[in-house]
């Protein structure tokens, strides 16, 4: 499959997406002066991030040969959902409010693969709403990965100790047990 320049139509889907999540103009702050590339495989779509200097080999098709990846991956659409790559999270939690922070225990479960229980909420944004995504961070502001709420960020606070708060969506420790 080969790598092609994003139509403005198809970046403005993931830009809607993105933004409508973590915030009006996250998706810019991220792209900055970076060009969005896309590639196509059997799963879906994978976005690219590539310094606009890469134009030309773009325009090309890369006949003698074909990346696996270049510049920064941006994230992929999978079964019609959009998913941040893991290396972009960082950089996410920096342009977005939508933050969770939970106990030392709790991003150890985390980055295991498990989700967060209302025993390990630190912090939650307020304002958040069942289903929305949130960045996880541990207490010192590391970014730990993403999650979804189950409830709504104001209602956390009446839950039991053992109640779900938000479902492991990726995590830093998908690394180790991928490899």
């Amino acid at each position: 499959m080969s790598l092609e320049i994003v139509s403005q139509l198809d970046w403005q889907m993931v830009t809607e997406v993105v933004d409508q999540e973590f915030g009006e103009g996250v998706t810019k702050t991220l792209r900055g002066r970076l060009m969005p590339v896309s590639k196509k495989s059997k799963k879906g779509i994978s976005y690219y991030l590539v310094s606009s200097d890469w134009m030309r080999f773009l325009q090309n098709k890369f006949t003698d040969f074909e990346p696996a990846h270049l510049g920064r991956r941006f994230g992929d659409i999978v079964e019609g959902r959009f998913r941040f790559s893991l290396s972009m999270l960082d950089e996410l939690k920096d342009v977005t409010p939508n933050h969770l922070v939970v106990s030392g225990k709790g991003a150890e479960a985390f980055t295991y693969g498990r989700s967060i229980l209302k025993e390990s909420v630190v912090e939650v944004a307020p304002g958040l709403s069942r289903e929305q995504r949130v960045v996880v961070l541990n207490k010192h502001g590391d970014c730990l990965g993403l999650a979804s709420l189950t409830v709504d960020s104001e209602r956390i606070g009446r839950l039991g100790p053992d109640r779900l708060v938000a479902k492991n969506l990726a995590d830093i420790g998908w690394y180790i047990r991928n490899e």
